[in-house]
């Protein structure tokens, strides 16, 4: 006990150099804590993406997957014919459309990008207005042939009409609601769930009211999916959008569940062949490699970071007790001389040097909680950002890169008694291999040499 006693003296010795050390691991070990839960996060996302997708398959028009308004709609026929295919379980159809500040007296909450201005209608007369190249915003153009004018665009809100909203929200996202009840989506009311994001914009909260398609309608929920477009959205029953849109019986998309994951490629094979070429049929686990992907990318990088952060940490108990050592080599003889073996004395350096490193994990551990939040989105955003390039450099994605951005939502760090072990494991273990190679230069100092050389 008094060796140990002695260890802990030790630590605190040099007030000012031991704090300067428990600052630097505090540091490295919060780096660990902080990687750790970012990627225990992104294992927690991979896992629910897969059991998500396993049983999925998304049918949508030939040439729509990743772009709006392409392909034609899907009919009633269509629909029932994938309904009937078996080994389908369930399915759920959708409708999308675009409602301009014309449309509607809600105030759209999202601003336009480049891919969205270049998605907007403008309106237009002349018979060359569909070849014309675009103009700046707010110009117009005219000849003696034609004339055209080009209104400047304007944020639009995606509305989506289906028969089950939970399905709104793909590759692993849930819808939640904040406030209200969901709604029926076969039914033909006018009601609708209206984003988070979109409803802070309106003011709008459950029973309140606002127009669309010249019609009057009732707010019966708030939702969240922890998408930023999804959650500048509408969603009202299906049979109501293909009405007001004068769309009897068209979907933009159905999402067929299968009964099995072992029967999907089956699925697929008969829907493309009833289906021909009038339809894009994806299974939702080949969408979901995307998503993988990019989570994968993250759980690697937070890997190499604890990696680092443990190198790190191992390197500044090394230096420290390399020091410390050589500045007490005449007391580590003199003990020595005395009669202490070199298991005392080693135990005693390695006491010291675990007192300081523990002092350093209990500060790292908090401070890697308190900053996991803030590390995990900046990878993701990271990560969003090199898929959008990516995106970019190759064209559009489509549903791949749909997946992949979607795969990245609701990505959170999670601090779990296993990350909390998982530090405390790595701050003993960073102690002792710190403390391994002056364990050995102690072992190998003899007290003769070092009183001799006094």
């Amino acid at each position: 006990m008094n060796v140990i006693t002695r260890g802990m003296r030790g630590a605190i010795r040099s007030p000012l150099r031991a704090g300067a050390i428990v600052i630097m691991l505090a540091i490295s070990i919060g780096l660990i804590i902080a990687m750790l839960a970012a990627r225990a996060g992104v294992e927690s996302r991979i896992t629910e993406v897969k059991a998500n997708s396993a049983t999925g398959i998304t049918v949508a028009p030939a040439g729509i997957m990743g772009f709006a308004g392409g392909g034609d709609p899907l009919t009633a026929d269509q629909v029932a014919t994938i309904t009937k295919t078996a080994h389908v379980a369930s399915t759920s159809s959708t409708l999308t459309d675009q409602l301009g500040a014309d449309d509607t007296s809600l105030t759209a909450s999202l601003e336009l990008g480049n891919f969205g201005r270049r998605q907007q209608r403008f309106e237009s007369s002349g018979s060359s207005s569909s070849s014309a190249p675009a103009l700046p915003e707010g110009e117009s153009s005219s000849s003696s042939s034609s004339s055209t004018t080009r209104q400047a665009p304007t944020p639009r809100t995606t509305v989506t009409g289906t028969t089950n909203p939970d399905s709104i929200a793909t590759n692993g996202g849930s819808l939640t609601l904040t406030s209200g009840a969901t709604i029926d989506g076969n039914s033909n009311e006018n009601i609708a769930l209206v984003g988070k994001t979109l409803a802070e914009k309106n003011s709008l909260s459950v029973g309140s009211t606002f127009t669309m398609y010249g019609q009057t309608f009732t707010v019966k929920g708030i939702f969240s999916t922890g998408n930023t477009f999804q959650d500048s959205g509408l969603i009202v029953p299906l049979k109501t959008l293909q009405t007001l849109t004068d769309q009897a019986g068209a979907v933009t998309s159905v999402t067929v569940t299968v009964d099995s994951s072992d029967n999907v490629a089956a699925v697929v094979s008969s829907l493309k062949t009833s289906l021909g070429d009038k339809a894009d049929i994806t299974s939702e686990a080949e969408r979901a490699e995307s998503s993988v992907s990019s989570l994968s990318s993250i759980s690697s990088l937070a890997t190499t970071g604890v990696i680092g952060a443990t190198i790190a940490a191992a390197v500044i108990v090394l230096l420290m007790m390399t020091m410390i050592v050589r500045e007490r080599k005449r007391e580590i003889g003199v003990i020595k001389a005395i009669g202490g073996t070199n298991f005392k004395v080693i135990t005693q350096f390695v006491t010291e040097a675990l007192t300081l490193t523990i002092v350093g994990g209990i500060i790292g551990i908090g401070l890697g909680i308190a900053v996991s939040g803030s590390i995990t989105e900046g990878l993701v955003q990271n990560q969003a950002s090199s898929s959008s390039q990516q995106r970019g450099a190759g064209g559009p994605g489509g549903g791949f890169f749909r997946g992949a951005q979607q795969g990245l939502q609701s990505v959170t760090s999670t601090v779990s008694p296993t990350v909390i072990a998982s530090g405390v494991g790595l701050t003993f273990l960073i102690a002792i291999i710190g403390s391994a190679i002056p364990a050995w230069f102690i072992a190998r100092i003899r007290p003769a040499e070092v009183l001799r050389s006094e």
